[in-house]
């Protein structure tokens, strides 16, 4: 599988034209920002190998998607409310929760920029080049998160207004310091734990692309479910996770041996605070 070329820098995660969504844009960034790192885990040709083999032992967000213990959170996860009142409805029914949902995920967004920014401090005293790679990544999120305010305004039909009016919800804040806390003590693998749970997107989507009752004719089935409902993503970021976890744990960084506890209660969190996000879609 050849690698593709993005900028000047050959990357082996093209990522696909009709990726709308901010968060997987990101995750597509960090992805090729770690595998292009000679000192971050696993390196171009590893990963290109669990790419094309697809190995058929289960990686770790298989492993932490499938484990009984998690299964509460998943079912939870795919059958959220919002989504599926969302796929059910009209624009009018539906837009007034997919705005509210939306401008608390673009403050994700924002937040997650803070945390790559805060996890700066983590570069060895010395690694100039690192630094200076890190930080263009930092401002390469940036403006994802721009480009998602103002796809709120032009796809969705919302207005600029709320991203500065509306307040935070709890679930967001509470994403938010999960962010900025681990920023100071987990390695950079977590990072990509951490979006283990916009892989079940995926699911989601195609689990309401295949309902009967899921309307095709929305602005929630243009922007969320069609784009969400390609697998390229949740491959990609399942090879990424498999080449790398051996590496990592071993202790690379900060990490240290044994470290699937962490990752299942690192899971978790995040598992849980997506829920809380689409949740609060019905806040008052």
């Amino acid at each position: 599988m050849a690698l593709s070329s993005l900028g000047s820098i050959n990357v082996p995660f093209p990522m696909p034209a009709h990726v709308s969504s901010p968060r997987i844009q990101l995750a597509y960034v960090n992805m090729n920002a770690d595998a292009l790192h000679p000192a971050r885990g696993a390196s171009v040709e590893e990963i290109q190998h669990h790419l094309v083999k697809r190995q058929a032992s289960a990686s770790i967000a298989d492993t932490l998607w499938t484990a009984p213990e998690n299964q509460d959170l998943v079912s939870q996860f795919l059958n959220n409310n919002l989504t599926t009142t969302c796929a059910h409805s009209t624009d009018d029914e539906c837009l007034p929760l997919y705005h509210k949902y939306s401008v608390q995920d673009y403050f994700f967004l924002e937040d997650y920029v803070k945390y790559k920014a805060h996890r700066l401090i983590t570069i060895p005293t010395g690694e100039l080049s690192a630094l200076r790679d890190e930080a263009n990544s930092v401002a390469s999120d940036a403006k994802y998160a721009i480009s998602a305010g103002q796809s709120y305004v032009e796809d969705l039909h919302g207005r600029a207004e709320d991203l500065a009016e509306e307040n935070r919800s709890i679930a967001e804040l509470a994403y938010g310091n999960v962010l900025q806390n681990a920023a100071s003590y987990e390695d950079w693998y977590d990072l990509h734990i951490i979006s283990i749970p916009s892989k079940g997107w995926t699911l989601l989507a195609q689990k309401l692309m295949n309902d009967p009752l899921t309307r095709n004719d929305t602005i929630f089935y243009k922007t969320w479910i069609e784009p969400n409902s390609d697998p390229s993503y949740s491959s990609n970021l399942t090879a990424f996770l498999s080449a790398n976890e051996a590496v990592w744990k071993d202790g690379i960084d900060t990490g240290t041996p044994g470290r699937m506890g962490q990752w299942s209660s690192l899971f978790r969190t995040a598992l849980r605070l997506e829920i809380a996000l689409f949740a609060s879609a019905f806040e008052k």
